[in-house]
């Protein structure tokens, strides 16, 4: 009796144990039909992303009519792919989901076949977790010509998936040639039906929006050099601007030089933020480097009609003059060096996900951004320097005769030191110059290498 009921225990327990385990769904072999409306899987904890995948679907044609069409799921760039799925739906009724045509495999060993809405082959998944840059699966029509949308999800890991991009099925051209009839023999007969020839296109490959995407991201970083050409120039102004003001500005004839330089260095700025604006607004944009780059036009504006006000050396107007190009200078640097790291941190997002770390360029642009609050800061002190020596020197000259024996060891002394100031002026001045120069070189370097690769990468792809 007790063995009896022994054994009904181990088969109860036999059976839970069973039933758990057929609770526990793994699905890293790709067989998750509960996916087929919205091809996501179902990791609740984790959100898809939303930016454009590091993946392209293409397609590929025989020479052939009716013959089936090869579609390809593969990686862009260094990323690969663990999982997807993929199906083919009418783009008239792609909310009901109605899937069209039928899947074959050309790779059993890394795809698998799922029957999505009771049809038989309508959706595609990997067979295991291995990393994949590539994966070719055959298409059939199986009835007549339709408007279709071919869906894909691509997982890089379990925390990380994307959203299902859609890509449009080309149609397929044909040219109608009817052959001539045969010449009819003296005997009646009914002539041979001709039937037309079909000409078609082969191997046409199409990506996920190759060529818009790439032109516009191209034109967005030329627009940043621009603005890095713009950084260095604006820099070179507001030191020489300093130089000459705080040493040199007391003649006529150099105060004329300060107005010349600034006048090609301000045509410079305007030239290269008005260009900027135009290729910002070739393709589609966004709001904030626009409006960043119409401010920056602004402020360069003001310092052109600055350059030609008629104020002298000795104008009542020249410290007012001095103080609203100032303000323009750094307000101008400010916006300048917003644009470049917006332009950057944007460019370099997908870099930064795929090689799991921060981008050199980003590292490059954090130490310029603090570098460019610095020499604000300095140009601040440098201002507060050259109103107290001006003050100095007003003292001095009220001073009565009878007290110039007094005073003449400190004055001897003040000199020594305003000789000091004006060296150090010169030597930082060009150390902030330099430093522009090299960060922001760095920086166009890294958006020519990333154009030249990301032409490359095109080249590749549209042979």
């Amino acid at each position: 009796m007790g063995g009896c009921t022994l054994n009904s225990k181990m088969w109860v327990q036999i059976l839970v144990g069973l039933n758990i385990i057929s609770k526990a769904h793994g699905f890293s072999g790709g067989i998750f039909p509960q996916s087929c409306g919205s091809l996501l899987p179902e990791h609740d904890a984790f959100r898809p992303e939303t930016s454009n995948p590091p993946f392209a679907v293409a397609f590929e044609f025989s020479r052939h009519p009716g013959d089936p069409v090869t579609v390809v799921l593969r990686s862009e760039g260094s990323t690969r792919f663990r999982g997807f799925m993929l199906d083919a739906q009418n783009s008239s009724s792609i909310s009901s989901s109605s899937p069209v045509g039928q899947f074959l495999l050309l790779d059993s060993d890394i795809s698998r076949l799922l029957d999505c809405y009771g049809s038989k082959g309508t959706a595609v998944s990997q067979k295991n977790n291995q990393a994949k840059s590539q994966v070719k699966v055959n298409w059939t029509a199986e009835g007549e010509e339709k408007d279709v949308i071919f869906r894909a999800t691509f997982l890089e890991r379990f925390d990380r998936f994307w959203d299902p991009i859609s890509v449009h099925l080309p149609r397929f051209t044909t040219t109608m040639e009817p052959s001539s009839p045969e010449p009819s023999s003296p005997e009646p007969s009914s002539p041979e039906p001709t039937s037309p020839e079909l000409s078609t296109k082969t191997d046409v490959t199409q990506t996920w929006e190759p060529t818009p995407k790439n032109s516009s991201e191209h034109t967005k970083k030329v627009a940043i050099i621009l603005m890095c050409l713009d950084s260095i120039v604006e820099e070179v102004k507001m030191e020489v601007f300093n130089i000459q003001t705080f040493l040199f500005a007391s003649k006529p004839f150099n105060f004329g030089l300060i107005k010349m330089s600034l006048l090609i260095t301000s045509s410079l700025t305007f030239a290269a933020d008005v260009a900027s604006l135009v290729l910002f607004r070739v393709f589609p944009f966004e709001v904030a480097p626009v409006a960043l780059v119409s401010v920056l036009v602004c402020f360069t504006s003001v310092e052109l009609l600055a350059a030609f006000m008629p104020i002298g050396p000795s104008h009542e107007l020249k410290p007012i003059w001095e103080l609203v190009l100032r303000g323009c200078f750094a307000l101008h640097h400010i916006f300048t060096t917003a644009v470049i790291f917006l332009g950057v941190v944007r460019s370099t997002d997908v870099d930064r996900r795929q090689n799991g770390g921060r981008s050199w360029t980003l590292i490059v642009m954090v130490a310029f951004s603090v570098w460019i609050l610095l020499t604000h800061i300095w140009n601040l002190v440098l201002c507060f320097l050259k109103q107290t020596i001006l003050d100095r020197n007003q003292t001095d000259q009220s001073k009565p005769t009878r007290r110039i024996r007094t005073v003449r060891c400190f004055l001897e002394y003040y000199q020594f030191l305003k000789k000091k100031i004006e060296l150090k002026t010169i030597e930082f001045s060009l150390l902030f110059v330099l430093w522009t120069l090299s960060s922001s070189g760095t920086v166009i370097m890294g958006f020519f290498f990333s154009c030249v690769y990301s032409g490359v990468s095109v080249q590749q792809q549209w042979p």
